[in-house]
């Protein structure tokens, strides 16, 4: 006894060991919100991006490259893009082109690190376009084909005990079955066995016991036609599982049964485990039993989703099952009122009860017909990069409040489905991490000349629209390396060799890496052989909006803006509210002529030797009495290298926001944030150039400030069924919550309010609020 003791120990720490292997580089998992999913051929796609660090729970503050590929029906990429991540969030737009076909269209977001793994770690947004010309029914169900799948819980259908089916209808296009009520379990006569109620998203289950040489079949009647599905033969051997998370509050009953040719005494082992963290519990079947009950305290389990393995004793994996344990504080609502102003528009004020969220607001006539609500963050980030399928839910729904109905609704779903990490690759197969993090661009380039002594020259790379001014090393080589550069696509790089006081000319071959990366899973749509059943004529299609063509409008020989040059331009903007503000005036540039005087006398210590910058707090922080280092961002970007404020003169900056004290979510001792919003007419001054320039061809993509198309008119129909009356990407909440935007008002009596967003906590947010605007 004491020899199975110590051997099944073993089994437990060899297999605590393949998972810790398996899952021990970090992965990324990514959401992205969008401004609706129904497009006209013309219009513009506009998205927030949220991206998750897995072994956190948190946002991922260090992920920067974040690619993008807007992809057709047929795998074809149309077009992507460099997406720039700060803290945790990016945003950006896809112009689409006019002469688009109507039809399904995908954008899909990756990373290069998710190359490493060989599951799809990306996430895929499905949107539809439609073209006036040739407009069809993309939303309207198609039964010329149904989809019964069956799964049985655990994986596999055993014969001579008690099996559950997961049922899951579909249309031809795989969207769920929603006008049934009941599906039959029939015999090879007809004849009913069971009767199975449905969902309103399709799903249904029940029991039963396989008898070999017997194939029953499920059969469901739609819209008059009935269609069949066999159920799988079963195996005369094996086990199958039972998974119950929600009918005893604060436990988890887990039912264990062997098929009858299986012997009982063999040493069976039930993990259960949410990537590498573990818990592993014993099955022993009692004399002449082949069902053994388990009881697990969800204290011994893991908040989300886990997923159950029944292994045998050489580590074969016998059932599967994914199962959500709710969180003990699961309190995510989200208040919202308005108020019109002065000017007409709405102001929106909200409290998610969580300081310093991230969020973004999508505000559409609360009749739209361009929303899928099956698509939402606590599905993105907490349930499909776990899942096998593709399939997904209106996860808010059931997540947002942990009540019996919810948890059994959801279980329901994810009873019909597997685990997306198979225990054949856990076990022998680890990833290995042969593609880079990537942090920012990298340069590289050869100079292509003599240069005597090099050893004594120096290259400088400058760029004023890029915020860039290195100095870099020539190796004996004559190449250099630069790396971790923040460039957005078209900026030019000026280059001159330097020693001492003397500059010289340079010709060079500079190369930009890092910009391009190709995905290894590149998303493939599924071949759809579906007949169209939903081409509509135009009188039958829904009403389009009218856009103001420049023939309905009077063009006015002039017009002059003149703005208040005193107002704070970036007061709103995100995580600007727990800065001090302030506008750079003529003053203010001859009392601190260079930037770093200005950030010296708001309270940092600034030291300059040479060309190099550095900057600390005044505070100390840390036991061994190091200093701490500020958050430094120009025009929102992060300052990877303090020596680009060297010489920065303060004149050319047009506002400055600093805290020195605000708290910077980090692990390198940082505390205090400073903003530097440069003044856009910057470049046309007289600068001197380098006699070498070079453009950054695919840099990171320039975020564009959103700007609704020009309706003819916001009462109409057709702008309540496809129209957007506004999209807010960058939301930032206050200490207590509250967060306040403003709306243009469009005439409708509702509206629909979409709001996603996470916290630093790694709290998430998701709600879709109507309000009546009457």
């Amino acid at each position: 006894m004491s020899f199975l003791t110590f051997a099944q120990e073993a089994k437990k720490e060899q297999i605590s060991k393949v998972l810790n292997d398996y899952f021990f580089l970090e992965r990324e998992n990514i959401h992205a919100h969008f401004d609706k999913d129904v497009f006209l051929a013309d219009e513009k796609v506009w998205f927030k991006g949220y991206v998750y660090h897995r072994k956190t729970g948190k946002p991922f503050y260090s992920c920067v490259n974040i690619f993008a590929s807007l992809i057709d029906d047929s795998g074809k990429v149309l077009d992507s893009q460099l997406l720039y991540g700060n803290m945790g969030t990016f945003s950006g737009s896809f112009n689409l082109d006019t002469n688009l076909p109507t039809g399904r269209y995908y954008v899909q977001f990756y990373t290069n690190w998710m190359n490493n793994f060989s599951e799809d770690e990306s996430f895929v947004k499905e949107i539809r376009v439609i073209n006036k010309n040739a407009p069809a029914l993309l939303n309207a169900p198609n039964y010329s084909k149904i989809n019964i799948d069956l799964h049985p819980e655990g994986g596999k259908l055993i014969a001579g005990i008690n099996n559950n089916i997961a049922l899951s209808i579909t249309d031809c296009n795989n969207r769920p079955v929603t006008i049934l009520n009941e599906a039959h379990l029939i015999d090879s006569q007809g004849r009913i066995l069971k009767t199975v109620a449905i969902n309103d998203k399709g799903f249904g289950k029940f029991d039963y016991v396989p008898e070999s040489g017997k194939v029953n079949t499920v059969s469901v009647n739609v819209n008059g036609t009935e269609h069949k599905q066999p159920l799988p033969y079963p195996q005369l051997t094996g086990a199958a599982i039972e998974v119950n998370s929600f009918a005893m509050p604060g436990k988890t009953i887990v039912k264990v049964r062997t098929a009858k040719a299986e012997k009982s005494n063999n040493a069976l082992f039930l993990l259960a485990h949410k990537d590498e963290k573990s818990v592993i519990f014993d099955v022993k079947f009692e004399a002449g039993k082949n069902e053994e009950v388990l009881v697990i305290s969800n204290t011994d389990l893991f908040e989300g989703l886990n997923t159950v393995r029944l292994l045998d004793g050489n580590l074969n994996e016998l059932a599967n099952r994914v199962f959500y344990i709710y969180p003990q504080e699961n309190s995510n609502n989200i208040n919202l009122s308005y108020t019109k102003d002065a000017q007409g528009n709405i102001e929106l004020s909200g409290n998610v009860y969580a300081p310093n969220m991230n969020l973004s607001i999508s505000m559409l006539p609360s009749n739209t017909l361009t929303v899928n609500e099956e698509s939402d963050i606590y599905n993105s980030l907490l349930l499909a990069p776990y899942l096998d399928s593709s399939q997904g839910i209106a996860a808010r729904n059931y997540l947002s409040d942990a009540n019996r109905r919810n948890q059994y609704e959801l279980d329901l779903f994810l009873m019909g489905k597997g685990s997306k990490y198979k225990w054949e690759n856990i076990k022998n197969s680890p990833p290995s991490s042969s593609y880079t993090f990537d942090i920012g661009l990298a340069l590289k380039g050869k100079i292509n000349q003599n240069i005597p002594g090099s050893g004594k020259y120096k290259l400088r790379v400058s760029s004023l629209s890029g915020q860039l001014d290195e100095i870099v090393e020539i190796d004996n080589n004559n190449e250099f390396y630069l790396d971790h550069l923040i460039l957005a696509d078209s900026t030019k790089l000026d280059f001159i060799l330097l020693k001492g006081d003397e500059k010289k000319e340079v010709k060079l071959y500079p190369q930009v890496f890092n910009n391009k990366r190709t995905y290894n899973k590149s998303y493939k749509p599924s071949a759809s052989f579906c007949p169209d059943t939903n081409t509509a004529t135009a009188d039958q299609f829904p009403e389009l909006p009218d856009y103001l063509a420049p023939t309905n409008a009077t063009m006015l020989e002039e017009v002059k803006i003149e703005a208040d040059p005193t107002r704070l331009k970036y007061k709103t903007a995100f995580g600007n509210s727990q800065l001090r503000p302030y506008k750079i005036t003529e003053t203010d540039s001859r009392s601190f002529f260079y930037i770093t005087d200005l950030i010296r006398y708001h309270g940092f210590d600034v030291t300059i030797k040479g060309g190099s910058v550095s900057i600390t707090g005044r505070s100390v922080r840390t036991i061994n009495g190091q200093k701490t280092t500020p958050m430094i961002y120009i025009d929102n970007i992060i300052v990877m290298d303090y020596d680009i404020l060297f010489m920065m003169q303060t004149s050319d900056v047009d506002e400055f926001y600093v805290n020195q004290h605000a708290t910077v979510p980090s692990v390198d001792n940082r505390e205090g944030i400073i903003k530097i919003y440069m003044k856009k007419n910057i470049s046309s001054k007289a600068k001197t150039k380098s006699p070498t320039s070079f453009m950054v061809a695919e840099g990171f993509s320039i975020i564009d400030t959103f700007k609704n198309s020009q309706y003819l008119s916001t009462a109409t129909k057709g702008f309540e069924n496809f129209g957007i009356i506004g999209w807010e990407p960058i939301i930032a909440t206050d200490e207590k919550g509250h967060f306040k935007i403003s709306m243009p008002y469009s005439q409708q009596g509702s509206v629909k309010v979409l709001i996603e967003g996470i916290g630093p906590d790694g709290r998430i947010i998701s709600q879709v609020k109507t309000l009546s605007l009457n």
